[in-house]
């Protein structure tokens, strides 16, 4: 899959795909969490996914309004849990693959 823009479901064939193999549940991890981690979880979400954030899983850098560490907090804590998505440990996150 190549990615060109923030979200991976744009023009990827990710959506294809997780429907095509009755997909529900998603974990997503990566970088840029105030950029492509957010545009993906909020379209998973509008497509109907089960959102999965493994803790410490996802990471930024510091922009002109927020340390990496605030901006973290921000969307992981406050953002997406409970909206969006689940954000538990990843303890948590490996129970729920089994």
């Amino acid at each position: 899959m190549i990615k060109k823009v923030n979200s991976a479901f744009k023009e990827t064939g990710l959506l294809e795909y997780l429907t095509n193999n009755g997909e529900k549940d998603i974990i997503i991890a990566g970088l840029q969490t105030d950029y492509c981690i957010d545009a993906t979880i909020k379209c998973g979400f509008e497509h109907g996914f089960n959102i999965i954030v493994p803790a410490y899983s996802n990471t930024t850098v510091d922009n002109f309004f927020m340390s990496a560490e605030q901006s973290y907090k921000y969307y992981n804590e406050f953002i997406w849990n409970e909206r969006y998505a689940k954000c538990i440990s990843l303890e948590e996150t490996l129970r729920k693959m089994k």
